[in-house]
């Protein structure tokens, strides 16, 4: 079996905004993000398809609205929210205003939410108002009421909460703000950090989350007329690498499945677009129960571990091309190709 192999390619200074620039130059009315067609039932938004304009246009609006708070470069911006649309408009708003993104686990409690928001110092937060039986929003509102640190909350979705402001209503609208201010601080000079409900923490530059998409690109064989279907809704290095920065690296399609649902999860196959299929390590053995993996459409199947060591056993098809990935304790990304049985 072949040895897992660590990225160590520098990347400096290439990260979302400057993956957003090309894509605009190059296919900037293609289509970059599709919702699946469940999506309403968990978060009562209707689904959309945001081309790579209309994400650089909602997250430069957002930019716009955040920068309302005129918090200093640097400071932190909370975000929580599942892995797709939202998350991705959030992080590249708050990095262009200069902005550390701090991403939050769906599954904190209201204690551990109250802990970040008191341990942040002056900060803002980006959240969606539902997602499943979570109303992340109203969580956060009542956290940022017994703290005086954060000076903005924001929220996607309907039904937006008193004290939270409703991102839709405002970054729907072209020129209903000015451009936000250009941070003076360079690209490498801010991380994206994660939390996680047992209290890890990982912070990582952006070049390296670009270096870990470089190698799936080029290991998958993924092009602009794939697609990258992911059930992760936990942002991670690895979640992040092989979801909306390996599409914008490869200019495929990037449908987030979210919540996971058999039925959106073949909807995702259905159409024949070679898939790369993004999904936790630990449902393995469902995928191959459901016939996913080795489905002629699944060319590349990507398990992202949490753990390590990786347990490995060889690939039982010879249609899916497996992947397992992960992150060590020094945030090196690691790429290990499962040899098919």
């Amino acid at each position: 079996m072949p040895a897992a192999r660590k990225i160590t390619q520098d990347f400096s200074g290439i990260g979302l905004d400057a993956l957003i620039s090309v894509a605009l130059r190059t296919r900037g009315a293609d289509l970059f993000l599709r919702e699946p067609a469940r999506k309403e039932a968990w978060t009562g938004l209707p689904p959309a398809n945001l081309t790579y304009a209309d994400l650089d246009g909602r997250a430069g609006r957002l930019a716009a609205l955040l920068a309302l708070s005129r918090l200093p470069e640097r400071s932190q911006a909370l975000i929580l929210a599942p892995l797709g649309a939202e998350a991705v408009i959030a992080m590249l708003a708050a990095l262009r205003l200069g902005l550390s993104p701090v991403l939050l686990p769906l599954s904190a409690s209201p204690g551990t939410l109250q802990h970040w928001l008191d341990a942040a110092g002056p900060c803002l937060c980006i959240t969606v108002t539902r997602c499943g039986d979570l109303e992340p929003a109203r969580l956060l509102r009542e956290a940022a009421s017994r703290s005086f640190n954060a000076r903005l909350i924001c929220a996607f979705g309907a039904d937006v909460p008193d004290g939270a402001v409703p991102i839709d209503a405002v970054i729907g609208h072209p020129g209903a703000l000015q451009a936000a201010p250009v941070p003076k601080s360079g690209p490498d000079v801010l991380s994206i950090r994660l939390e996680t409900s047992h209290g890890e923490r990982q912070t990582m530059r952006e070049a390296d989350i670009f270096g870990a998409a470089v190698a799936l690109a080029e290991a998958t064989g993924l092009t602009s007329a794939g697609r990258v279907l992911s059930l992760m809704m936990s942002p991670s290095l690895c979640a992040l690498a092989s979801g909306p920065y390996l599409s914008l690296l490869s200019g495929a399609e990037y449908l987030p499945v979210g919540l996971f649902s058999l039925s959106a999860l073949w909807s995702g196959i259905a159409d024949e677009k070679p898939v790369t299929l993004v999904a936790p390590a630990s449902i393995e053995g469902a995928l191959h129960k459901a016939g996913i993996i080795g489905h002629e459409s699944v060319r590349n199947l990507v398990l992202i571990h949490c753990t390590a060591p990786l347990d490995l056993v060889p690939a039982q098809d010879h249609t899916t091309r497996m992947f397992d990935i992960q992150s060590d304790a020094q945030q090196n990304f690691i790429l290990n190709p499962r040899r098919r049985g």
